[in-house]
């Protein structure tokens, strides 16, 4: 990857997080026990990042987001939905 996609990147992950701060409290409030890297994750994961692209912008491996997103089921108790888009398009 050279500079200006990197710098193109960050700018894009920047806006990404900053754009739904509103969500990020949203979700905080309803779950108490989410880390700001859960956060995140559920930031990307509401604007239908795939794996990989989650895996390239955190800068681990996708077999790491894979787990992360696991865990992060747990935590949601995320067992009736059967997308993550339809479980963050819920009121």
């Amino acid at each position: 990857m050279t500079v200006a996609e990197k710098n193109l990147v960050d700018h894009l992950v920047l806006e990404l997080e900053h754009g739904n701060k509103s969500f990020q409290l949203l979700l905080q409030r309803i779950y108490p026990q989410l880390t700001p890297y859960d956060l995140r994750l559920c930031t990307y994961l509401k604007a239908n990042l795939s794996t990989k692209e989650i895996a390239h912008i955190l800068n681990i491996t996708p077999d790491s987001v894979k787990k992360a997103k696991h865990r992060l089921r747990k935590k949601l108790a995320f067992s009736s939905y059967d997308s993550w888009t339809q479980f963050f398009a819920r009121p």
